[in-house]
């Protein structure tokens, strides 16, 4: 496909101002990293990707756990969590903007909340689905609750728990880089729209070339530390 749309741009068939050549979008990617702002838009990007990731991380892990020990509460607040999942929060942006300014703290407050649900659910869902007999081994081998839990429910619960960091990932990306193109917050989202109201196709193109590698790295880091943690 990339073959195809360098032809397509090269030959004439797609017009530059559509689309630009991928090689063009890499030269175009290397020049604003080596002498543009590339570097420091994408590091506002990271940092507040890499907060959302850890509030939704943190709150949501503990959330989960809270939600799948008390029944009462995790039934309470089941139908909710599903609601508040699927309704357009990120409508709500206006009013983080008047409380947190025109700022990260506004972007990373409210794509938190997009990371924060998966995770619930994933977590509570998790324990929820461990297999009994896993706890009648540890039980059989006289395992204490701090090393069940250890030993026993975290390897257990560890591959769903990280679906849904990787589901949150995914929305948390998709609302920070909307977040900064809509309300120019700073970061690649800002650089993209700065870009577009410039006709500047090539950046543009680079621009989400660069959005792809950031996704590419954060979704290989989430693998590796799934891999530690459950070894």
């Amino acid at each position: 496909m990339v073959v195809i749309a360098e032809s397509a741009v090269r030959l004439g068939w797609i017009s530059s101002f559509f689309l630009a050549a991928p090689t063009r979008a890499l030269i175009v990617l290397w020049e604003q990293i080596a002498h543009g702002n590339a570097l420091r838009l994408t590091g506002i990007t990271i940092f507040e990707i890499a907060a959302c990731l850890c509030i939704a991380t943190v709150v949501g892990v503990f959330a989960g756990f809270l939600l799948w020990r008390y029944k009462l509460i995790g039934n309470s607040y089941e139908m909710f969590l599903a609601a508040l999942f699927s309704s357009p929060v990120i409508l709500a942006y206006p009013i983080f903007l008047v409380t947190f300014g025109r700022t990260s703290a506004a972007v990373v407050a409210l794509s938190s909340i997009f990371g924060l649900i998966p995770i619930i659910i994933n977590t509570k869902g998790a324990f929820q689905n461990v297999n009994p007999i896993l706890l009648q081994v540890g039980a059989s081998m006289n395992l204490n609750r701090k090393q069940m839990f250890r030993y026993i429910l975290v390897p257990a619960v560890a591959p769903a728990i990280f679906s849904g960091f990787r589901l949150a990932l995914t929305y948390i990306l998709k609302s920070v880089l909307g977040l900064e193109y809509v309300a120019q917050v700073g970061g690649v989202g800002m650089w993209l729209s700065d870009a577009a109201f410039k006709f500047e196709v090539e950046e543009v193109y680079a621009g989400l070339l660069g959005t792809i590698v950031l996704s590419v790295v954060f979704l290989y880091a989430i693998n590796r530390l799934e891999v530690f943690i459950r070894k």
